[in-house]
């Protein structure tokens, strides 16, 4: 492991609260290892640390993987805090990487972290990915499939790629899952923002299909006459 992987790891560390952390893992329905330490210390940390990254991608991405790979949920968010600095610089084919790193999530808050802040960015720039996230659609492990949504939030929220939005919903309107019915009715609510008409009649077409779950989140945004909602 790097050298610098171990120093994030031990400054981490060294922020541990029991207390916190048990609250964590009561606030959580799914296991999760956590050290109790607020987000904004792990911003701090973050940010002490990232000159040592800055301008040397190849050296974030080894670190961060290293990161992600010790199965801490606030030691995986100090390292996306980090990369999230210079997402800019991400290209395609960094996908692959974060491919891999999916296999490290264990709860909804790493995985929209991870998501949001990252694969999101390597899709934005060739939406011909959403070929891989649509496979994603298909895994076993729930958050994979809630990983497939996600990762379209923000590109969904400016209004692009509604098309593709849609491709990946389809595939997980029926998902009995709460964590991914809850991350593809965020996809759509987030889509709905610049195309309420569209999502407005997307959801009625699914509306006896569907979860109440999805229509309620989908539907947040929504005027109130657009709104969709299960019949009772």
């Amino acid at each position: 492991m790097n050298a610098l992987t171990d120093e994030i790891i031990a400054e981490t560390r060294r922020h541990y609260d029991e207390g916190k952390a048990a609250s964590a893992r009561r606030y959580f329905k799914e296991p999760i290892d956590s050290w109790g330490i607020p987000m904004p210390v792990c911003k701090e940390i973050a940010a002490s640390f990232y000159p040592w990254l800055k301008g040397d991608l190849p050296l974030a991405i080894e670190v961060v993987g290293e990161l992600h790979r010790q199965g801490v949920f606030e030691v995986a968010v100090v390292g996306d805090y980090m990369l999230s600095r210079v997402k800019r610089h991400l290209t395609p084919s960094y996908f692959d990487t974060f491919d891999q790193w999916v296999d490290t999530l264990t709860n909804w808050a790493n995985t929209d972290g991870m998501c949001t802040g990252l694969v999101s960015e390597t899709v934005r720039k060739d939406r011909r990915l959403t070929e891989r996230l649509l496979e994603w659609t298909e895994s076993e492990n729930r958050w994979r499939r809630r990983a497939a949504a996600v990762s379209l939030v923000p590109v969904a929220r400016r209004g692009d790629m509604l098309d593709d939005a849609f491709r990946i919903a389809d595939r997980l309107m029926e998902d009995r899952n709460d964590m991914v019915q809850k991350g593809v009715g965020w996809l759509l609510k987030e889509a709905s923002k610049k195309h309420p008409k569209e999502v407005s009649d997307y959801l009625l077409r699914w509306r006896t299909r569907t979860s109440a779950l999805v229509l309620r989140y989908a539907s947040e945004k929504l005027p109130a006459d657009m709104r969709v909602l299960k019949r009772s």
